[in-house]
C-alpha cells in the first residue's frame, strides 16, 4: 500500500467515525428533550401527590387533636 493509499484509508476511516459520532450526537439533541419533557411531568405529578398527602395529614392532625382533647 502506498502512502497516499494509507493517507486516503485513514482519512476514510476518520471520516466514518465522524459521520458515527454526529449521528449519534444529532440523536442524542433529538431525544433529550423528549426526556426532559417526561422527567417534568413526573416531577409535576408527584409534586401534586406530595400536596395531597400534606394535605391529607393536616386533616388527620386536626381530626386527632380534636379527639383527644
Amino acid at each position: 500500500m502506498t502512502a497516499f493509499e494509507n493517507l486516503q484509508s485513514q482519512h476514510e476511516k476518520q471520516h466514518k467515525d465522524f459521520v458515527t459520532a454526529s449521528n449519534h450526537l444529532a440523536q442524542l439533541f433529538a431525544t433529550t428533550p423528549k426526556e426532559n419533557a417526561t422527567l417534568r411531568q413526573q416531577v409535576s405529578n408527584l409534586s401534586e401527590q406530595v400536596n395531597t398527602l400534606s394535605n391529607q395529614l393536616q386533616q388527620f392532625e386536626r381530626h386527632y387533636s380534636t379527639k383527644n382533647r
